[in-house]
């Protein structure tokens, strides 16, 4: 869709300089016929305009509330590529699909000069399921925890809220919690926590920790049962060396097709039973509101291209009635039918022009009154936290879009009025004027 934009773009691009360069007069005309009529001129920009404005202020929003939940994502301990062995995906038995020897291919990524340059956080997390026990409130419940190595997770982790107490970078053998769970256990900062699980070996793994954190992520669901350590101490009670994944946050967004090009390149060259996922491809939360706000942002455009379309295509038919002695003026002193369909056609062209000029410069304007205080926003489904949304205006596309879908809607609204503009017969015109 954006390939056909484009070339009808630069069409009607060549179309306007073939009219300056071998019709300057026709070209002179139809740019002084939209003063001529001045109200009709004026109703049909602003409409225009207005259409416009509403494409660069939700087309703003959307980008800005993408850009977000990108940045949610990837710092909710999912990064922007993660190292999986290929069982991981195929059994439940999260113990079958260890990365054996973590911190020998960790040091060999790290040394590695083509991949070292692309990385700015590098981490294992161990995943592992238990029961979790408060035993002076008697209380139990389930727990799914992260082994995190503490350092790493500030950055991986930044988007999670700190309730009470300190993250894990302060503390060494000990624990913190998802709010709900913290709830659920009434545990509070500094209570002892036993917990109980299944290591690697199938045996059974007991350790008691103390509580130091309680977190937030802002996913009701995830709070409810997360738990994170230090990832020496899960490995230790797991009985292994391994990881469960390995997180890599890179310095800049743009670098992840080319890092993950050289980094499956350094496992196939290593012969090394690994396969890496993106982040957007391990967040199918992501992908699905992605796609609601996309086909909302379609539906808005199509419906604004649909009323600039009626619209100019309103304004050209009534300028053939009232210009019906003007037009046929013009065919009887040796204008041919091709020379008026080029007239309507520029008068479409150029009111289209202006209003995607007009809507760029209100829908800017626009967008920083809002941005000085921002919309707040509630919470997405599922979560707990909302926040402040801004217009997001540093997108080439979005200037490309409000500008373009004014000039081309109104290039194909003025196609069949020039047609009929043209197919005029003068004899019969004279008569009727």
């Amino acid at each position: 869709m954006v390939t056909a934009s484009l070339i009808a773009a630069a069409l009607i691009v060549c179309f306007v300089i073939y009219c300056m360069l071998c019709s300057r007069q026709i070209t002179t005309f139809a740019l002084l016929n939209l003063f001529r009529h001045r109200r009709r001129s004026f109703s049909t920009l602003m409409a225009i305009v207005i259409g416009g404005v509403a494409i660069f202020s939700y087309g703003g929003f959307i980008d800005y509330a993408f850009w977000i939940l990108k940045e949610q994502t990837v710092r909710m301990n999912v990064g922007h590529i993660q190292i999986y062995n290929p069982l991981y995906f195929q059994t439940s038995n999260k113990n079958l699909s260890l990365i054996k020897d973590y911190q020998t291919l960790k040091a060999e990524i790290e040394n590695h000069p083509e991949l070292a340059a692309y990385i700015a956080t590098l981490s294992g997390q161990l995943e592992f399921t238990g029961v979790i026990s408060h035993y002076e409130n008697e209380i139990s419940s389930y727990f799914s925890a992260l082994g995190i190595e503490p350092v790493p997770a500030l950055k991986l982790g930044s988007f999670e809220k700190l309730l009470s107490g300190s993250d894990l970078s302060r503390i060494k053998e000990e624990v913190t919690l998802g709010s709900g769970l913290a709830t659920t256990l009434n545990a509070h900062y500094a209570d002892w926590l036993d917990l109980m699980v299944v290591n690697s070996s199938g045996g059974q793994g007991a350790l008691s920790l103390k509580l130091r954190g309680i977190f937030s992520s802002g996913i009701k669901d995830y709070d409810d049962v997360a738990m994170k350590v230090p990832l020496a101490t899960a490995q230790r009670i797991m009985g292994t060396e391994g990881v469960s994944k390995i997180l890599i946050l890179l310095k800049n967004d743009a670098d992840l097709p080319a890092f993950r090009h050289r980094l499956q390149q350094f496992i196939n060259d290593n012969n090394l039973p690994l396969t890496t996922r993106s982040w957007k491809e391990a967040s199918l939360f992501y992908q699905q509101v992605e796609s609601l706000l996309a086909g909302i942002y379609f539906f808005i455009r199509a419906i604004v291209a649909l009323i600039v379309i009626f619209m100019i295509s309103n304004a050209m038919t009534m300028n053939i009635v009232e210009r019906t002695r003007e037009i046929t003026t013009l065919r009887a002193i040796g204008l041919r039918p091709a020379h008026i369909i080029r007239l309507f056609l520029l008068e479409g062209i150029f009111i289209g022009g202006l209003g995607g000029i007009g809507s760029l410069l209100t829908g800017y304007a626009l967008a920083g009154i809002i941005n000085l205080q921002g919309i707040a926003m509630p919470p997405s489904p599922g979560q707990t936290h909302g926040y402040t949304a801004f217009i997001k205006t540093d997108s080439v596309e979005l200037y490309a879009v409000t500008f373009l879908l004014p000039v081309l809607t109104s290039a194909l609204a003025a196609i069949l009025p020039a047609i009929r503009a043209s197919r005029l017969n003068i004899a019969d015109a004279f008569k009727s004027s």
